[in-house]
């Protein structure tokens, strides 16, 4: 129903460009990696799919989708999992898709998403119809557009958090060293994660004031400082995107602005380096 009711209200060239071909619900996974290099995995004692997918650098909702499992799965010892290990993917057109906006979310190059599927009609896309997305780590740096013309930038890029001004830039300033980028919004705008992951705090600082901290599959930390209402618990697993907290004023801050920080093995890093417009 809600399918329909989303076909239904699309209009304009994007709607224009598909045809309802093998309907695959819009709300689910659009993104699974292709079956023609996979290993199989045998789960040890304590093994969670959430430790697996890090391990192997895997999306857990992926993970999820290619081997039947569903949110409440309980793995048992020996259990055969398939893994994808040279993390192509298919995405799986939806209404309203385009080849520029494929290309956008995967971080490729449009180029090469069109000479991978040299059978693909960019004015002519099919609903359902599969189309090969190349590993956002194999393309060319120059093939990727920066996130301000930062160069040398990781290619596994992040969400914006807010849509605002940055207010303080990563580094040092006269009260010391900043560890994250402050970005200005307005009381009560949504903060959003910057990539999927697992919610490994939730509460107060001092200086921080509410805090949500996010756990990514890479390895990486995201935080969110400043927050007034916070939407998520701890434990919880979070999709990109998805709102996590409120812009506040909590903590130590002279305007309503969420700090921003990305963290790799407990070291911050600038954030710039992975967000992207």
């Amino acid at each position: 129903m809600t399918c329909a009711l989303l076909l239904a209200s699309c209009v304009g060239p994007a709607m224009a460009a598909l045809n309802q071909g093998n309907f695959i619900p819009c709300g689910g996974i659009q993104s699974v990696p292709t079956d023609s290099k996979m290993k199989d995995y045998s789960v040890n004692k304590g093994d969670t799919l959430w430790d697996i997918s890090r391990k192997f650098k895997v999306n857990l909702d992926t993970l999820r989708m290619i081997n039947n499992l569903d949110q409440n799965c309980i793995l048992t010892v020996g259990q055969i999992l398939e893994i994808p290990y040279n993390r192509s993917r298919v995405h799986i057109i939806c209404a309203g898709d385009t080849l520029w906006d494929i290309a956008y979310k995967y971080d490729v190059s449009i180029n090469e998403l069109s000479r991978i599927n040299p059978g693909i009609n960019p004015k002519n896309l099919k609903i359902g119809e599969k189309v090969a997305v190349p590993d956002s780590t194999s393309v060319s740096v120059a093939a990727v557009q920066p996130s301000r013309s930062y160069i040398g930038y990781s290619s596994l890029m992040m969400a914006w958090p807010v849509a605002g001004s940055i207010t303080s830039a990563y580094g040092w300033r006269a009260s010391g060293f900043h560890h994250g980028v402050d970005i200005a919004g307005n009381i009560g705008d949504s903060i959003k994660a910057a990539a999927a992951g697992k919610v490994s705090f939730v509460g107060s600082q001092a200086v921080y004031g509410k805090t949500v901290v996010i756990e990514h599959p890479d390895g990486k930390e995201t935080v969110y400082a400043h927050c007034q209402k916070i939407m998520v618990n701890n434990d919880e697993y979070v999709v990109k995107g998805q709102t996590i907290a409120t812009i506040g004023m909590t903590g130590r801050t002279t305007g309503p602005h969420v700090h921003f920080e990305v963290k790799i093995d407990g070291e911050t890093d600038n954030p710039l380096k992975y967000l992207r417009y």
